[in-house]
């Protein structure tokens, strides 16, 4: 017989029953909702297998990766890119950045298969509660698939595409080459892919020296590059920095302390995006080489990694010394244009090769002994007018050009001591016509003077003559062996520099003088190397002997001559003591000016000018507006190195000569200067102009002349150039 208790006991049994859950039943629905969901995915992965990439390309993923040129002290001069990547290996990235990245995007990384079906589901109730997209449910390997192959339209097919390579990932690749593939292909913003980049972009430092607080910024930005930039919109890029530190919180990958003294650090980001760009005119000259040899899609995509030969330290000396110069030049001609008051709006478009109505002016540094470029200014500025005017512009060097004619007369014969009579002269077949009748600069005449003077004061008529006696086609040919390339004129105003070089050009053919009579053409690049390490080009000096060593030491002794005592004076006056050697130029109505010049071991030419090939200015000579640059330069560039002198060849003999009759010189002399002979050829008679005692011939001293030396001349050429 059943109790009431009983009775009640059993009753609440029956209700109890009637509304147990069927865990069971709903556990079992689950685990066939979730395999009928995988068995879905992958039947859809192999439908869409048919608009994928192939497995091949799948396994030779290679990202665009951005060509690096470094100086020749390997440091970084450019990057050329179409998306801004430096791969770095896994290993090298700072494992708070790795460990910041997994736990805001995937911290189930390193369990699921490359899609994790509980994520989705997990951000799929979670949007849905907040009626609108919290969180995504893609994995990293998602994003990888999604950034190497897919577009990021929000579309179904393109879901489950992104779905279907993930998993072909995840079947050829291991988690660790997955994850660095990941890190070296996100975007940050600002141009930047890649953390190395973005390391680069915003804190302008090496990935490894990024902080706690850096690497849990850079984690935070490629959710929305835009919305998180640090530079356009801090608030929001600090408030995702600390939804990434608290992140790293909770799945313990930083300390309390770690994550208290973190938040409270500033973004740290620079100021300005950080930029590589130096020395743009040299940078153009590599780029055009390898775009010519390699192609356009190598240099932007191929990572290629180029070692070149230009010192940025004395790419940045030419650079200040060429600004201050020019700068002084237009504050004390007060012209129409300045660079300082030019207007952007009248700059070229980026890619022409416009002229600019300012004064321009080129530079360029060459070792001696290689060929390297070791400097070179195209411009005042490469974003108002590439055009490189140290190998593109020909303009007429004036009597720059004079030393290729005193080189052929010194190696067929001639003398420095050798006298030649400065007087007025008439030549038939000028121009229309009329005989061509050249002048000196300042209009006077000095009567019989040695060779060494003639080119040490620049005289023009003494030049011709030699060039007359020399022959046209002669001097043509020694310019043309030490390395002109640019046509010449073959008549009698070709001795004044009326043929039409560039600087480039003009600057090597002098090195050979400071190389003993050794040509090396001018060289850029020094190794090319594709971006697994193979070398894919190695350049080396090519030295060729044009001039004999005593010919070239004849020269660089005269030319030395020139820079102490006559046209480039003013380097010595400007307080540049080292041995050097070097020669002026000026065009006609100061058009053009320049000088090239060199110590044992540098060479370095300057030009000045404007491009419409127009009036610098009154007595604006090669003296006065290109030799300070040089000057500048050359002071700045050997300050702390060891003094060199030029060394004189084997079998030559030096001797104290009168400066004015060439003989050997007596204590009455009043100018008298050391003179290099070949052995046997040497005088022997003493100054009969100027009798006196006979100097010690061991005395090394020169008198110098008693007045500073008059500025170099401007040239007449045989037809006007205007």
């Amino acid at each position: 017989m059943r109790t009431p208790k009983r009775l009640a006991t059993m009753e609440h049994a029956a209700v109890r029953a009637a509304f147990r859950f069927p865990w069971r039943l709903f556990l079992s629905i689950v685990v066939v909702a979730v395999f009928g969901a995988a068995g879905a995915t992958f039947g859809v992965v192999q439908w869409l297998r048919r608009d994928l990439p192939s497995p091949e390309q799948v396994t030779t993923i290679q990202s665009p990766v951005k060509t690096t040129v470094y100086d020749v002290r390997g440091r970084v001069l450019h990057e050329f890119y179409k998306e801004n990547r430096s791969p770095v290996a896994l290993r090298r990235i700072p494992r708070n950045l790795v460990n910041a990245t997994l736990a805001t995007e995937d911290r189930s990384f390193y369990d699921h298969w490359g899609v994790d079906l509980w994520g989705i589901a997990r951000a799929t109730v979670n949007n849905a509660m907040h009626l609108h997209a919290m969180q995504g449910g893609s994995t990293i390997t998602q994003q990888l698939a999604r950034n190497l192959f897919l577009t990021h339209e929000r579309t179904l097919t393109r879901k489950l595409k992104e779905v279907a390579l993930a998993i072909e990932l995840e079947r050829d690749y291991s988690k660790d080459q997955i994850l660095e593939m990941y890190f070296n292909q996100i975007y940050f913003g600002e141009g930047a892919y890649g953390v190395d980049a973005a390391a680069r972009t915003f804190f302008d430092k090496p990935i490894q020296q990024l902080t706690l607080p850096e690497c849990a910024l850079l984690a935070g930005i490629p959710a929305n590059p835009s919305l998180y930039s640090p530079r356009r919109r801090a608030r929001a890029a600090l408030a995702r920095r600390a939804k990434v530190l608290r992140n790293m919180l909770e799945t313990r990958a930083v300390t309390q302390v770690e994550f208290d003294r973190a938040m409270g650090e500033p973004l740290g980001v620079t100021a300005a995006r950080w930029s590589n760009d130096r020395a743009p005119y040299f940078v153009e000259l590599v780029r055009l080489h390898l775009d010519e040899r390699y192609g356009s899609n190598a240099v932007y995509e191929g990572g290629l990694k180029v070692w070149t030969t230009l010192d940025m330290d004395l790419q940045q000396i030419a650079e200040r010394a060429l600004d201050r110069q020019l700068s002084a030049i237009e504050t004390q001609l007060k012209p129409r244009f300045t660079r300082a008051g030019f207007s952007p709006h009248q700059a070229p478009v980026a890619g022409t090769q416009q002229n600019t109505p300012y004064l321009q002016s080129a530079f360029v540094a060459l070792d001696t002994r290689t060929g390297h470029v070791r400097a070179l200014i195209g411009g005042r500025d490469w974003n108002q007018s590439n055009f490189n005017r140290a190998v593109q512009a020909q303009r007429q060097p004036g009597s720059a050009f004079k030393p290729f004619v005193f080189t052929a007369a010194m190696d067929n014969g001639f003398k420095p001591t050798d006298i030649v009579v400065d007087a007025p002269v008439s030549f038939p077949g000028g121009e229309d016509g009329k005989p061509y009748e050249p002048r000196n600069y300042d209009k006077q005449f000095r009567g019989p003077v040695t060779l060494r003077y003639a080119l040490q004061q620049s005289i023009n008529i003494p030049t011709i003559k030699l060039l007359r006696q020399v022959g046209v086609a002669q001097v043509a040919s020694y310019a043309r062996r030490l390395g002109i390339m640019s046509p010449l004129g073959q008549n009698l105003s070709l001795a004044l520099g009326s043929s039409e070089v560039n600087l480039l050009e003009l600057t090597a053919a002098y090195a050979v003088f400071a190389n003993r009579g050794i040509r090396n053409d001018p060289i850029t690049i020094l190794r090319v190397e594709d971006r697994a390490g193979n070398v894919l080009e190695k350049n080396a000096p090519r030295p060729v002997e044009v001039l004999s060593e005593e010919t070239a030491a004849v020269m660089t002794s005269m030319l030395r001559s020139a820079l102490d005592h006559g046209t480039g004076y003013s380097a010595r006056a400007r307080g540049f003591t080292l041995p050097a050697a070097g020669k002026t130029g000026t065009m006609d109505e100061y058009m053009d000016a320049w000088f090239v010049g060199f110590v044992p071991s540098l060479v370095a030419g300057v030009w000045v000018g404007y491009d419409d090939k127009r009036t610098i200015g009154a007595g604006m000579t090669g003296a006065r507006a290109a030799l300070p640059i040089w000057t500048d330069f050359m002071m700045e560039a050997t300050r702390g190195r060891p003094a060199e002198d030029f060394p004189e060849p084997v079998g030559t003999a030096t001797r104290l000569v009168c400066a004015e009759s060439g003989m050997l010189a007596t204590d009455a002399c009043p100018h008298v200067t050391n003179e290099n002979y070949s052995a046997g050829s040497e005088p022997v008679e003493y100054c009969t102009q100027h009798p006196g005692a006979p100097l010690d011939p061991t005395s090394p001293e020169i008198v110098p002349p008693p007045d500073e030396a008059p500025p170099d001349a401007p040239q007449t050429p045989a037809t006007p150039q205007r």
